[in-house]
Formats: C-alpha cells, structure tokens, sequence
C-alpha cells in the first residue's frame, strides 16, 4: 500500500506521461498527462492562482467577446482544448480517431506549466520531453 500527497501523485502521472510521450505513445501520453493536468489545476485553485487551462481560455476570451455569451464561448474553448483527452477517455460513438503529436504536446504542456507554478522542482523528465520538443516552437 502506498500514501501519496495529490501533488505526489500528480507528479508520477506527469513523470509517466513524458516516458510515454517519448516513446512515442500518445494515447496513454494525453491521458496520464490529462490526469496529472487536472489535479494540478485543482492544487492551483485551491491556492488561489489560475491554472493553464485557466489562463488560455481567459486569452480566448478576450479576443472574442461579444460573439456568444462568454460562458458559452468558456465551454467551446475548454471543450476545444480537452477534445482529445475526452475522446480517449470517453465513448461517444465510437469512430476511430485520428491523435495527432500536438494534442500530446499541447496536454503536457498545460499539466508541466502547472506543474511548474505548484512546485517548481527541476525533473529529468521535463527536460528530457522539452529537448524532444523545442524545434516545434
């Protein structure tokens, strides 16, 4: 049996997804990575900062007010930015889906920013997947 702290947890989440992600396995990638971004954003909130999922769907807003109501547009956006997570983890109709290398990219990079604003601790792993990923920027 084991105790972890949520941050722990998320952590290994986050450790396992990068390994994943480098070896080339993106569906098991987004969603450990989805996890791990999710409790960490939650860790954020409840400590009164804003999470990356957060900080991208207020950008959205503002530059797209006055088009739909904004929380119509906060769920568009949200719903936009987690596709590829809720479609590996939930059945909708069952067509196959085509994940491509940016919806790991961009999941990891969302749960390492949080990640980051938490603790802030150097781990191999993020500088492992961030040498793997600096020429897509």
């Amino acid at each position: 049996m084991m105790t972890m702290t949520k941050l722990e947890i998320a952590e290994h989440q986050l450790r396992r997804a990068v390994l994943l992600f480098l070896d080339g396995d993106y569906v098991c990638a987004i969603t450990l990575a989805g996890a791990a971004e999710e409790i960490l954003g939650r860790l954020l909130e409840e400590s009164g900062e804003q999470h990356a999922l957060g900080n991208y769907v207020s950008l959205c807003l503002q530059g797209s007010r006055g088009i739909l109501p904004d929380k119509d547009l906060k769920a568009i956006y949200v719903g936009n930015a987690n596709e590829f997570r809720n479609g590996l983890k939930h059945w909708r109709d069952g067509t196959a889906m085509t994940i491509p290398l940016e919806a790991a990219v961009a999941m990891l990079d969302r749960a390492i920013e949080n990640y980051r604003k938490l603790d802030g601790k150097n781990i191999p792993e993020i500088d492992q997947y961030q040498l793997a990923t600096q020429d897509m920027y």
